[in-house]
């Protein structure tokens, strides 16, 4: 059922867990019922839980459930959005290398907490419309859903989208001869990146048409979720790790998405004059909790990011056509 009050409305993807999950929170704390949160879910009961979570919690709340999966909005059926957070993503995985994870427990266990570099994950991964599948849910999905809502976006004055990266984000990861990530060692990693360069060659075309719409990207942290799909007493004992080395001061673990998205709401929320699309802003947490916003330049190389943003408006084409989305 579609709310009848659209002061504000913001779309989020993945929204019945994780990190949107605490977007949901954050907005419905912030803006109250000036907002219609719209969480864009694929699994009814799951949406359906999180939405009776979230009235509990917020009892006056406009919350709407649409079930689309990433990409598909033909439902969404609204007069503007004023927020898109694409934060819905995948990272499949076979497993942990424990040799490397006791390598990295000696020499970086930092790094062992704030990247995947010990998580095993697989090569050659294709979705059924043949495009690289982590690539197809963290971004090309979205980059579907950011073109079909561009009007509404538009017409709402300040339309903003909002990417979820990561940390780990790295373009030492990503290869635009291999865009989708299919024979990358990292195609999560590689995703993240390509989530960056994306957003910022999106603001820049926005800019250049006069639009009013902005695209940033944030990075929750190292949030305990489960992610990655990871046996559960491994995300546990990673928990546990995390919160020792918070309390010596590494900011980077937030750990709780509530704390994680703080980012999203600082980048959909703060004066336009007070944000940078060059940067990544990341979710941080002092060591008793409170968490704090951190702005990172990010470098990228404006070719690439033109590139790819090229390859996604055709593979977009192709799907508005319906066809198969090229993979090369």
């Amino acid at each position: 059922m579609i709310s009848k009050i659209y002061q504000k409305i913001a779309i989020v993807t993945g929204a019945n867990g994780g990190i949107g999950y605490g977007i949901c929170q954050r907005l419905l704390e912030t803006e109250g019922d000036s907002i219609t949160l719209v969480m864009a879910c694929r699994n009814p009961s799951r949406a359906a839980n999180a939405k009776e979570k979230l009235l509990l919690e917020f009892p006056s709340a406009n919350i709407d459930i649409e079930l689309v999966d990433v990409g598909s909005v033909k439902s969404v059926m609204y007069p503007h959005v004023n927020y898109l957070f694409c934060n819905a993503g995948i990272l499949t995985t076979l497993g942990v290398n424990w040799k490397l994870i006791f390598y990295l427990l000696f020499t970086d266990p930092i790094g062992l907490l704030e990247r995947s570099d010990a998580t095993i994950q697989p090569i050659g991964e294709i979705n059924e419309d043949g495009m690289g599948k982590v690539f197809a849910c963290n971004v090309f999905g979205h980059y579907v859903m950011m073109r079909e809502l561009e009007n509404l976006l538009e017409k709402s004055g300040d339309g903003r989208v909002i990417w979820t990266s990561s940390i780990t984000a790295d373009s030492k990861s990503f290869n635009i001869e291999d865009w989708q990530g299919i024979q990358s060692k990292e195609p999560y990693e590689s995703s993240k990146w390509a989530c960056d360069i994306i957003s910022i060659a999106l603001s820049e075309r926005f800019v250049k048409e006069e639009k009013h719409i902005s695209s940033f990207t944030t990075s929750p942290g190292v949030v305990a979720s489960d992610i990655g799909e990871l046996p559960q007493w491994i995300t546990n004992a990673r928990t546990l790790a995390h919160y020792l080395f918070r309390f010596i001061g590494v900011a980077s673990q937030t750990i709780t998405s509530y704390n994680g998205a703080v980012a999203d709401i600082y980048a959909a929320l703060q004066p336009l004059n007070k944000l940078s699309f060059v940067c990544r802003y990341g979710s941080l947490c002092s060591r008793w909790g409170t968490s704090y916003v951190r702005a990172f330049p990010i470098k990228y190389d404006r070719y690439t990011a033109e590139k790819l943003i090229g390859k996604c408006e055709l593979a977009y084409q192709a799907y508005k056509n319906n066809l198969t989305a090229p993979v090369n």
